[in-house]
């Protein structure tokens, strides 16, 4: 899979742009998710962050991009209603 020029793209007629997007989103979904996760951080520019709830879902993608950027900070947004096994499971994931 070829690396997506997201210049190149904006800068295409709608229809040829539509077109690009869709071939992309066509190879996209032949790969797991981690291989998906690696191509985002791969071919889209800029400095990351990762938002998580730290809920069972969260685990997955906490999970899948700490396996390619451990580096990657992670915000959590505390709204002070959180389970005490959520306040556990950060810690848990802190200490790692």
């Amino acid at each position: 899979m070829s690396k997506l020029d997201l210049n190149a793209l904006n800068e295409l007629p709608k229809v040829d742009r539509v077109l690009a997007l869709a071939e992309t989103n066509a190879q996209l979904e032949t790969l797991t998710a981690e291989e998906r996760v690696a191509w985002a951080l791969e071919n889209l520019p800029g400095e990351y962050v990762l938002s998580s709830s730290f809920g069972i879902q969260a685990a997955v993608s906490l999970h899948l991009v700490n396996q390619i950027r451990p580096d990657i900070p992670v915000i959590l947004t505390d709204t002070g209603y959180l389970f005490p096994e959520t306040y556990q499971f950060i810690d848990e994931l802190t200490d790692k």
